[in-house]
Formats: structure tokens, C-alpha cells, sequence
């Protein structure tokens, strides 16, 4: 046996493979060095996945050490209904998510602070603050439904290396959503929405846009007042932008571009805000408020149905958003900073366009995973492509609806008596 020749033939000859396989010759060895190489190419996949499990938890073990409660301040345990909050204020929103018509405001103003430093907070105001956060009654079901599947998961046998070849790309699509899940808003994120929600609601909260300050009794009457009432709130409008950042770093004469030719069409989106779903001007009830504002597009000259047209974007405005102030803050920054929004010839180039591309770029960044955290991947897909359809009806009655007024206030002689800056927002010269 010692003086027997030892030999290793390496072939692609299939015959000879099949040959020697098949006489079965006694310390003859055949090996697949295809199966090798896809045995090598498992492991690697395996060691990849192990990789990517142990990095996922180290990454939830330190995931919520810096963050706080967007509701009270106070640290962070996890997300909770979809939305980053400490434990009081995940149990407080488990017992009174649906009693809030039972809750009473303690100071009756609705605005009573909720910081966990305050030993009693006002319940009332606690609930809205969960609600206008994001926090979701649906998901109660899916903690029941994760705890049933976690159970499940443990009663069942590891996986052997057949199973895990079977199932290695079901396991890496496992993990990628695990990525996207820790993809989420980080603290600083969080703090920049909450800024941006806070001033958002702190201007606009206590407004009513609705068409009654406006004087129907004659056509000059009706484009006076409506210019004082435009005015007003393009001005809250102007305070709110001075209050984000970015929009004070741009240079001074990109500003004023942007103010100019895009503010006006950003009136729907604060409609939108304080859209009534009964008694508003622009319901489409035959309420006192939507006669009158019948009234006033009527006096004022439009047959070509503009006030349908700016009602039924509203509309469209109110079933995208939910009237959700943080979803209606970054839409105002976002379409602000959009050149070319009002699709008008004479607008002039910004001086340093791709810092308004790149602050603009952010705030749509931010609102994606904000949307994606508040009401998941798929339906904030389905919600952006909608929103893409809903900013060309923006810029096209925006524009029929600046010229509309532009025309107006030209022909009925009234220009030394409206507001001085609508002269600069109906781009008058």
C-alpha cells in the first residue's frame, strides 16, 4: 500500500467523470468543485446575514439611548403607535385613546403645556398632543398580531444549511426591511420637525381663513377687502418662512424671488389648514359661508368656473394631507423653494439655485420619512405620486387664479386702493 502512486486528475471531461463514478474504484474520490464554489458562495451569504443580524441588534440596543418623547420630553423608550415616546406616555395613549371627548382641558384653552417636569398634566391636551404627533389607534391590532408571531417564531426548529439555502434571499429581503425600519428619524430630525410644527401651528392656529371679512356689497368692495385679507395672511405666511433656518441663509434676492412668484400660490395649502368639513366657504354644502363666496368669484367676474376649480383642489389638498400641520408645513417650505413653480416667463433666475435645491432636497427627505414613519413605505409611495399630480393642479389654478385677480383689480380702477403688496404678488408692474 506504501509504494502505491498517489494521484489527483482535475477535468472538465464529463465522460470521464461519469466513468469513474459510475465503476466505483476503491479509494477514488470524486469531487464537484461546483458544489464547492456554491457551498462557499452559501456561507459567505450566511456569514453576510449573521453579519447583518448582529449589526441590526447593536444597532436597536443603542437606538433610542439619545432621543426623547415627542410628546413630553422626557426619554425615549421605543417607538410606540408609530411614533418615538417614553413609557408614561405610551400607557397614557393605551387607556385614553378613545376617550377623548370624555377629557377635559384643565385650563379650557387647549393649550395647556404637557412637559413630564409638570407632576399633573392636563389629559386633554396630553391626547390632542398624541394625535397631532402621529400616534395611531390602528396599530393596537398589530402589537397583538407581533406578539402572536414572536411567540410563534420561538416554538419553531433552527434552520439547517439546506433550509438556509433554500431561504437565503427570503432571509436578506427580511433584513433589508429591518434596514429600512432603522432608517428612521433621528433625534435632530425629530427636534427640526417638532420647531417647524410648533411655529407652523403657533401662527396659524388661532386663524380662521374663511370669505365672511370680505364686503360683497360691490366689485370694488370685494377686491379692497379681499386684498387686506390676502395680505394678512401672506404676511403670517412670510413670519412663518423667517422662522426656518435655511430659508435665512439664501441669499437676499433669492428671497424676495422666491416670496414674490410662489407665496401667492401657497394660499391653498393654508385653505387647506382650516378647511371645516361643514360651514366653510369652500364646502360644497349650501352653507351661508360657500354662498357667499359664490357670491364674491361671481362679482367679481368669473364664468370660467374658477371657484370650482380652487374648491375641488382644496379638496384634493384636505384627502392627501388630513390636514396634518407637520405634512402642511414642509409642503409650504418645499413648494416655496420650488423654482418655476408659478410657470411664469418673467421670473428671474436665483442667483444660487443649487443651495435652494439642496435645502429644498432636505425638507423633501425629511417629509418622506416622516410620512414613511407615521404611515409605512407603501402608502407613502402611493402619496407622493399623488402629491406630484396635485402640485401641477397647484401651479395651473394658481396661476389662473393670480391672473384672474391680477385682471380684476386692473380693470375695475381699484389699484391705489388695495394692498400695496398684492401689487407685488399679482406681479403688476
Amino acid at each position: 500500500m506504501d509504494n502505491e502512486n498517489k494521484m489527483i486528475i482535475l477535468t472538465s471531461n464529463e465522460d470521464l467523470i461519469n466513468q469513474l463514478s459510475a465503476n466505483k474504484i476503491p479509494d477514488t474520490h470524486t469531487i464537484n468543485f461546483n458544489y464547492l464554489n456554491n457551498l462557499s458562495q452559501l456561507n459567505s451569504k450566511i456569514d453576510k446575514l449573521y453579519e447583518k443580524l448582529i449589526d441590526s441588534s447593536v444597532k436597536n440596543s443603542n437606538k433610542f439611548n439619545d432621543r426623547i418623547c415627542v410628546i413630553c420630553g422626557n426619554v425615549a423608550i421605543g417607538y410606540n403607535y408609530d411614533v418615538l415616546t417614553c413609557a408614561s406616555c405610551r400607557i397614557f395613549f393605551y387607556r385614553n385613546q378613545n376617550q377623548r371627548n370624555k377629557l377635559k382641558c384643565l385650563l379650557r384653552q387647549g393649550q395647556c403645556s404637557v412637559d413630564y417636569k409638570h407632576d399633573r398634566k392636563c389629559p386633554r391636551c396630553r391626547l390632542d398632543r398624541c394625535f397631532q404627533v402621529g400616534m395611531r389607534k390602528d396599530l393596537r391590532i398589530n402589537h397583538q398580531q407581533k406578539q402572536n408571531i414572536s411567540s410563534k417564531s420561538l416554538s419553531q426548529p433552527t434552520h439547517t444549511t439546506d433550509n438556509l439555502m433554500m431561504d437565503i434571499v427570503k432571509e436578506d429581503d427580511i433584513i433589508l426591511i429591518c434596514d429600512n425600519k432603522n432608517e428612521l428619524l433621528s433625534a435632530e430630525d425629530l427636534l427640526i420637525i417638532e420647531n417647524i410644527r410648533s411655529s407652523f401651528v403657533l401662527i396659524f392656529q388661532d386663524h380662521n381663513i374663511q370669505c365672511s371679512c370680505v364686503d360683497i356689497s360691490n366689485r370694488i368692495c370685494a377686491l379692497v377687502s379681499w386684498s387686506q385679507f390676502a395680505s394678512r395672511n401672506i404676511l403670517d405666511s412670510i413670519k412663518f418662512f423667517r422662522k426656518i433656518n435655511q430659508f435665512e441663509q439664501l441669499n437676499i434676492d433669492d428671497r424676495f424671488i422666491l416670496i414674490k412668484y410662489n407665496i401667492f400660490l401657497l394660499f391653498l395649502i393654508l385653505k387647506c389648514f382650516y378647511f371645516k368639513r361643514s360651514n366653510d366657504c369652500c364646502s360644497y354644502d349650501n352653507n351661508q359661508f360657500a354662498e357667499k363666496h359664490r357670491q364674491f368669484f361671481i362679482l367679481c367676474g368669473d364664468s370660467y368656473g374658477i371657484r370650482d376649480m380652487f374648491v375641488n383642489l382644496i379638496h384634493s389638498l384636505v384627502k392627501i394631507t388630513e390636514q396634518d400641520p407637520i405634512f402642511l408645513s414642509f409642503l409650504l417650505i418645499i413648494l416655496l423653494l420650488s423654482q418655476g413653480l408659478s410657470m411664469n416667463e418673467n421670473e428671474p433666475s436665483l442667483k444660487d439655485s443649487l443651495i435652494v435645491n439642496q435645502f429644498q432636497s432636505y425638507y423633501i427627505e425629511l417629509l418622506w420619512k416622516y410620512l414613511i414613519n407615521k404611515q409605512g413605505e407603501i402608502k407613502t409611495w402611493k402619496c407622493f405620486t399623488h402629491l406630484i399630480t396635485i402640485i401641477i393642479r397647484i401651479q395651473s389654478v394658481g396661476k389662473i387664479i393670480r391672473e384672474f385677480f391680477r385682471i380684476q383689480s386692473i380693470t375695475s380702477d381699484v389699484m391705489d386702493q388695495i394692498e400695496p403688496l398684492m401689487h407685488t404678488l399679482l406681479l403688476i408692474q
